[in-house]
């Protein structure tokens, strides 16, 4: 006997019925457009976002890697020579994360006793 294949449930909100931008959650995907050119999407293959991209922020706040940041970007207009090496990235480990969970585990901690 064949294995009957359900259809995947979607939940779909939009604003109007004609309205190009809505959210369509699904059971194994994440949608958010907001036009035919513009969109995001989180599934099984990754997030791909489509259309213009602005970050308001600067490359020390951008981590690659969970350990990469970029270098500030003053120092970013200086060419790197010989003479002047400068590197494009830098180590930074998330300390500042463990910091803050140690931190909460003391706190709770403190309920224990």
């Amino acid at each position: 006997m064949a294995k009957k294949i359900l259809p995947k449930t979607t939940k779909v909100w939009k604003s109007t019925k004609n309205s190009p931008s809505a959210m369509e959650i699904g059971e194994e995907s994440a949608k958010l457009v907001g036009s035919e050119d513009n969109l995001i999407v989180a599934d099984g293959r990754g997030i791909t976002i489509m259309g213009p991209l602005s970050l308001v922020t600067d490359a020390h706040n951008i981590r690659r890697g969970g350990l990469f940041v970029g270098m500030n970007d003053f120092t970013d207009m200086i060419p790197s020579t010989i003479v002047t090496p400068l590197p494009k990235q830098i180590p930074l480990p998330p300390v500042h994360g463990v910091l803050g969970i140690a931190q909460d585990v003391a706190f709770f901690q403190a309920f224990l006793v």
